[in-house]
């Protein structure tokens, strides 16, 4: 009897196994493909209707983008948008990565420490600093400028070069921990056989390894690409009064516009278009990445990456990296220095003097800040726990199911990585529109848990990849069931890349402006949202000073965690 005991105690992990799927996939499904079709349905609705109000078809909402007069310059915007944004960034990020990861310049770790934490810093914080350093009218740039010269300002904040600008800014630290991870994993033995060669650094960097990198940068600038393409939020700040429509900004307005009556119809139908162009991005991508596997050098043996002696060139190295830290500080050096003001001031002796904390008494007293604030710690925990709840138990079902379920979990898991925020905030407006959930807290956690489930399931996979199946097994054989398994052995081993996906979903959740905006209501107004609209009243000072207090909350718990799980990891090690 003893020899047959497993038996039962396997049949009835297989029985919660195969329920836990069908429920996982259900709960997926319904949060990604729910706004999908009603999206869908929303572009072919007759004009003037709303959805669920009539079964009646209409492809006018697609004749009307496809015969648009400002398609072309919609597209053409894009397009450049991106691109500018994707050259610039990306070369600035390989630049500083190399100096970081193969390089014997002093401060690489401060740059690290810098790309790393940045992602804490709203894009929408990026844009209000860099408008008020070079705005034409009291930009800081611009009257120093004619402080020093006596001319006119060179610097102008509202063209689609500062967008490209400031976006750049705002994709290097992702390039960065992507482009770094490349060199750092990249086997020196081809190079050194180059140098044994007599190949002068030149040589060797131009032909063996900026053609190794070529696979990974170019999926690194694709990467880029789609996550500008969807951008919406320096667009919204910096496009709308620069007068340059993207599609993302088009996508707004139709569905939020500030006179006039929504159109739903039309918004869905461009919402629809940009999807669309973001698959066949993704598919790219993935065609890279994939072309890529054939020039991965890494062996299991250890190895150490060359690390480059730049001798005299270390100076001018650490100027240029010192000066483009300072760049990237500006815009919030600037914004600490309007949230101590009553009013903005240009920096000046005279204004020093009333420097205070007023701004932060005045702001924190309002009843509106206090309840958006509220709203913040409850979309930012609840997002990023059942974000991270539901990626565990999709990657596990993903990875240790079998069949049709398992692989529609994975895809459907995967799926919202190639929908742009933008048209997921609009579809989960129109599924909600007529719901108790709309105007709360829930629905931008719904929204926030659907766009980043993509992330934190493949950051869960990736842990659960490398922990041996037969440890699971070997536990559901001795009569432990499946959330005893999950408790007891999985979640102790893989805790430090939850943490990190819980970490990443709570910062993203925190900075985002799309869905809050987008479904916002005087109910579950949150800092992003109060912030845009102290900053449209003006209250530039009120925006300047909740700004600076979100950027200082993430970075408290992002950076003690970073250093509680690094300590905890080499410990184990």
């Amino acid at each position: 009897m003893a020899l047959d005991s497993p038996a039962p105690a396997r049949r009835q992990g297989d029985g919660q196994r195969s329920i836990g799927q069908y429920l996982v996939l259900a709960i997926v499904a319904a949060i990604v493909i729910g706004p999908l079709l009603m999206l869908v349905r929303t572009s072919l609705l007759p004009e003037g209707r709303l959805p669920l109000e009539t079964l009646e078809i209409s492809f006018e909402n697609f004749r009307a983008v496809l015969t648009d007069p400002d398609l072309p310059v919609l597209l053409a915007n894009t397009a450049f948008y991106a691109l500018g944004s994707v050259a610039i960034g990306t070369v600035i990020a390989t630049a500083l990565a190399w100096l970081a990861e193969r390089t014997d310049m002093p401060g690489r770790f401060g740059i690290r420490l810098l790309m790393f934490t940045w992602m804490a810093v709203p894009p929408v914080i990026l844009g209000f600093g860099w408008i008020l350093l070079i705005n034409p009218g009291s930009g800081i740039l611009n009257v120093f400028w004619r402080a020093l010269t006596g001319g006119d300002g060179p610097f102008t904040i509202y063209s689609i070069w500062a967008m490209i600008f400031i976006t750049s800014f705002s994709v290097i630290p992702t390039a960065f921990v992507m482009i770094g991870g490349l060199f750092r994993n990249m086997d020196p033995q081809l190079e050194n056989s180059g140098y044994v060669h007599g190949g002068s650094a030149g040589v060797v960097a131009r032909r063996i390894t900026l053609p190794l990198l070529t696979p990974g940068l170019l999926s690194v600038g694709i990467y880029v690409f789609i996550a500008v393409v969807q951008a919406f939020e320096l667009p919204l700040i910096v496009g709308l009064t620069a007068r340059i429509p993207v599609l993302s900004t088009r996508i707004y307005l139709l569905s939020s516009p500030d006179v006039g009556v929504p159109n739903y119809g039309l918004s869905a139908a461009f919402g629809i278009f940009l999807l669309v162009l973001a698959t066949l991005f993704m598919g790219l991508y993935f065609r890279v990445v994939g072309a890529g596997e054939r020039y991965r050098i890494v062996s299991g043996k250890g190895f150490r990456p060359r690390q480059t002696k730049l001798k005299r060139w270390t100076f001018p190295a650490m100027l240029v990296s010192g000066l483009f830290c300072l760049l990237m500080l500006l815009p919030i050096i600037v914004l600490l220095w309007t949230s101590f003001l009553r009013f903005y001031e240009l920096p000046s002796l005279a204004a020093l003097e009333r420097v205070s904390f007023a701004t932060y008494r005045e702001v924190l007293g309002r009843s509106a800040v206090q309840g958006a604030i509220g709203n913040t710690v409850l979309l930012v925990l609840g997002a990023s726990t059942i974000t991270m709840v539901l990626a565990s138990l999709t990657a596990w079902y993903s990875l240790r199911g079998s069949g049709w379920v398992a692989r529609a979990i994975d895809v459907l898991s995967f799926s919202p990585l190639a929908i742009p925020p933008i048209v997921m905030a609009m579809a989960i407006l129109l599924l909600y529109l007529r719901t108790p959930l709309y105007g709360s807290v829930l629905i931008l956690i719904i929204g926030h848990v659907t766009i980043y489930i993509a992330f934190a399931t493949r950051t869960i996979a990736s842990a659960l990849i490398q922990l041996n199946k037969e440890l699971a097994d070997a536990a559901t054989i001795s009569g432990a069931g499946f959330f005893t398994v999950l408790t007891r052995i999985v979640i102790p081993l893989i805790w430090p890349q939850a943490l990190n996906g819980w970490l990443w979903v709570l910062a993203h959740s925190a900075r985002d402006l799309t869905i809050p905006l987008l479904l916002m209501t005087n109910a579950n107004a949150v800092m992003s949202t109060v912030m845009w609209t102290l900053w449209d009243v003006p209250n530039l000072p009120g925006a300047a000073a909740l700004s600076v207090l979100l950027v200082l909350s993430l970075l408290l718990v992002i950076v003690p965690a970073q250093i509680f799980i690094a300590r905890a990891s080499a410990k184990s090690q």
